[in-house]
């Protein structure tokens, strides 16, 4: 047909300026991607559980003080070991094992008990008084096998 342009012959294999041109084309845009990735990215910092206030103090007492400090506060137990926010007072338990186990089965049975690092589900008065009387009956239970 007269005025129209022939369609590009796709059989005959590329020159090397061409095939150059399409690398160059494909690795610019890689390159872009990565470097659109990179710049987006966010690195992740984790925090200290205590605070760092006590960085800018400057000791007056001799490393030997501190260290003979250290050592004697170790023979006497009194250095913390483990998260800052461990309560290591002492907890007396004023439930029997099977009145805490018959609250843990009713606790699973209604869906109050959280799972992973979710919020904790919402436990509604009617709920705690069911598990709450699950225990006194494992309780008195308990006390009538006696």
């Amino acid at each position: 047909m007269p005025g129209t342009t022939p369609a590009p012959d796709t059989t005959k294999p590329l020159s090397s300026t061409e095939r150059n041109r399409t690398m160059n084309a494909k690795l610019t845009t890689l390159t872009a991607l990565v470097a659109v990735a990179a710049a987006f990215a966010s690195p992740a910092f984790a925090q200290e559980a205590t605070p760092d206030g006590f960085a800018a103090v400057t000791s007056t007492a001799s490393r030997d003080a501190v260290r003979a400090e250290a050592v004697a506060a170790l023979k006497a137990g009194t250095i913390e070991r483990g998260e800052a926010s461990v309560d290591h007072g002492v907890f007396v338990s004023v439930k029997t094992r099977a009145q805490v186990a018959a609250e843990a089965r009713e606790a699973l049975r209604l869906g109050v008990v959280g799972h992973g690092e979710g919020p904790a589900p919402l436990v509604m008065p009617a709920q705690a008084e069911s598990i709450r009387l699950a225990g006194l009956e494992a309780l008195s239970h308990t006390v009538a096998a006696r």
